[in-house]
């Protein structure tokens, strides 16, 4: 919605085949006004992910569940720069500690408790590359 009011589009992808099993099937909503486009992947979760990820310059999550861990290792595996939201819950405040305490870098991470500023130097990050 942040997109909309500022002149953007927005793009949903989602594990369905078609309209019909995004809304049926996966209990998913389908809202005109908030999506220019939605692309039907007919993949599953997974598969939905992998192209979710692959479509993006970065990746910000907020609060998160099993689905945002998985991805996030597609993220981290895609080297895609990855936004943490802390103070969220969830996947978005262990993602961080997961990865330390595996010994992987953290080099495209970048996390903090305030929105505002991880959206800020993500565009940054991205200007740089």
């Amino acid at each position: 919605m942040g997109a909309k009011e500022v002149g953007g589009i927005t793009v949903g992808v989602s594990p369905a085949i078609n309209l019909k099993e995004h809304i049926n099937n996966y209990n998913y909503p389908y809202h005109p006004d908030i999506f220019d486009s939605l692309i039907f992947t007919g993949s599953g979760y997974k598969g939905r992910n992998v192209t979710l990820v692959r479509s993006c310059d970065a990746v910000i999550s907020v609060m998160g569940m099993i689905g945002t861990l998985n991805e996030l290792t597609i993220a981290y595996d895609e080297k895609k720069i990855i936004g943490l939201c802390l103070g969220t819950g969830g996947v978005s405040d262990t993602f961080l500690d997961v990865l330390e305490k595996m010994g992987k870098s953290i080099d495209n991470i970048i996390s903090s408790n305030k929105p505002s500023y991880l959206v800020e130097k993500i565009i940054e990050s991205l200007n740089c590359l």
